[in-house]
């Protein structure tokens, strides 16, 4: 049923959009206006002075499902625009539109996505609802590749990410000492999706504060922004976060400066380590609670463990359907109405496909992204995503072959740490699913993509 909002939201859009695309082709500041709100856009904020951002078609709240409906947000509106003034500014420039590395790759996996949904899910309603998440990140993904064109677009988006981690910061500052709230989750809904955030984020902050051609005001707002992200991780009370905070942070730091033991590096290693035990002294109590409630065997071995029921549950849905999954986006559904109980758990199924339950438990879906990627789409999914995350993991770590202190040479080896911040963090959570990390991840992957597809004298230049 069509409702007012979204009238209201296709007569806005029909208005906006095409006037957005005309303002940002003719005035070079509006079209990095756009650019700059579009990477902010990515911590997803519900609302923005009590304006929504986004509508919601077919919403399924409800359920337990990694996404709940078809979900259109001013970010698909500003990807629009960019995209088509970006092609206008390459076609003034006289530089043709390239097909960016990886494309490829992400078009396959759509069209295996979209073959399970349309051959293989029983329901298909909630894989519909992912695959226009897929979309909607493949469009991201080529709308940044289109915009960036020479090293100041780069150092633009890094302004960017850390405008939007000292948004977060501010928020995960209010909601701890002004609300009281234990565990922060900024503008995302979880803690562990906060924390996985910025863990995408720190490694391009360090790699850029390392760079040789970058401005003093870049160098000190990615030292501040880098400071900000690793405060929100430890204000989230992360386990895998905290971990991966102090692995990333140190691996970014050996790979960028090349383990040279210059007194300037050996300053800065030193006011790391200040800074990080200060933060930790400072939440030392929560962080040690959380740490001495974990125990591995239990988590993963004991049927009272969280993160190994998922696997215990999983594996009668996998023998059943090896090749094509319980469907994209299915887990809850399925697991909740076969094969959780089959694995011997006690949960309800959902009453309908219209109805929200009325009691009982479902269940989320599985703490560790392979895993639920296997059991919805199959092995061959599985394969595909795999070939697309190492195919990043090539195009990103390749650079760290060619000699060179500029800032794309860094950006590169700081993209190759983000992603290995996500596959870490995929062992223990799904966030990289979630819309956030999701298209942050994308848009990161699309700037490296240009750097990996530019000409070594065009990145010098």
């Amino acid at each position: 049923m069509i409702e007012a909002k979204h009238i209201i939201f296709f007569v806005g859009s029909a208005v906006c959009v095409p006037g957005g695309i005309i303002a940002a082709m003719h005035s070079r500041k509006i079209h990095d206006l756009v650019f700059i709100a579009l990477i902010f856009g990515t911590c997803m904020p519900d609302s923005l002075f009590s304006l929504p951002t986004d509508i919601n078609f077919m919403s399924r709240e409800w359920y337990r499902g990694t996404t709940r409906g078809i979900e259109i947000s001013y970010l698909d509106l500003l990807a629009i625009i960019l995209l088509f003034s970006s092609l206008h500014a390459r076609r003034k420039e006289g530089r043709p539109f390239f097909w960016p590395p990886s494309l490829g790759l992400l078009l396959v996996c759509f069209g295996w996505c979209f073959l399970n949904v349309a051959v293989f899910s029983d329901p298909k309603i909630f894989g519909v609802f992912e695959l226009t998440k897929i979309a909607r990140a493949i469009m991201l993904f080529i709308a940044v590749a289109a915009y960036m064109r020479s090293p100041r677009e780069l150092r633009l988006f890094v302004w960017a990410l850390a405008g939007t981690i000292f948004y977060e910061a501010a928020i995960c500052l209010r909601d701890r000492y002004f609300y009281g709230i234990h565990r922060v989750r900024g503008t995302l809904g979880h803690p562990n999706s906060l924390s996985m955030y910025c863990l995408q984020c720190i490694p391009i902050f360090i790699a850029t504060f390392f760079a040789i051609d970058i401005s003093k005001h870049l160098r000190n707002a990615c030292i501040l922004a880098f400071a900000a992200a690793a405060g929100c991780i430890l204000l989230t009370i992360s386990r895998t976060g905290f971990a991966a905070l102090i692995l990333l942070s140190g691996a970014a730091f050996v790979l960028c400066t090349g383990f040279r033991l210059t007194p300037r590096n050996i300053g800065l290693a030193l006011l790391g380590v200040l800074l990080a035990t200060v933060m930790a002294a400072k939440s030392y109590d929560t962080i040690m609670e959380r740490l001495s409630g974990f125990d591995l065997k239990r988590e993963y071995m004991s049927d009272e463990g969280d993160r190994g029921s998922y696997f215990r549950q999983a594996a009668p849905a996998i023998s059943d359907n090896p090749a094509a999954g319980v469907g994209l986006n299915n887990w809850s559904w399925w697991i909740s109405k076969r094969y959780g109980p089959e694995a011997g758990y006690g949960m309800a199924p959902y009453p309908s496909l219209n109805s929200p339950p009325e009691g009982g438990w479902q269940v989320a879906p599985a703490h560790n992204f392979f895993l639920l990627t296997v059991t919805e789409i199959g092995w061959p999914g599985l394969g595909i995503v795999l070939a697309l995350f190492v195919y990043w993991l090539w195009m990103t770590g390749v650079s760290m072959l060619r000699k060179g202190e500029g800032l794309i040479q860094h950006f590169q080896a700081g993209a190759l740490l983000s992603l290995g911040g996500v596959i870490l963090q995929s062992w223990t959570e799904w966030e990289f699913r979630q819309t956030s990390m999701f298209f942050l991840g994308h848009i990161i992957m699309a700037v490296a993509a240009v750097l990996y597809h530019s000409k070594p004298v065009a990145r010098e230049r």
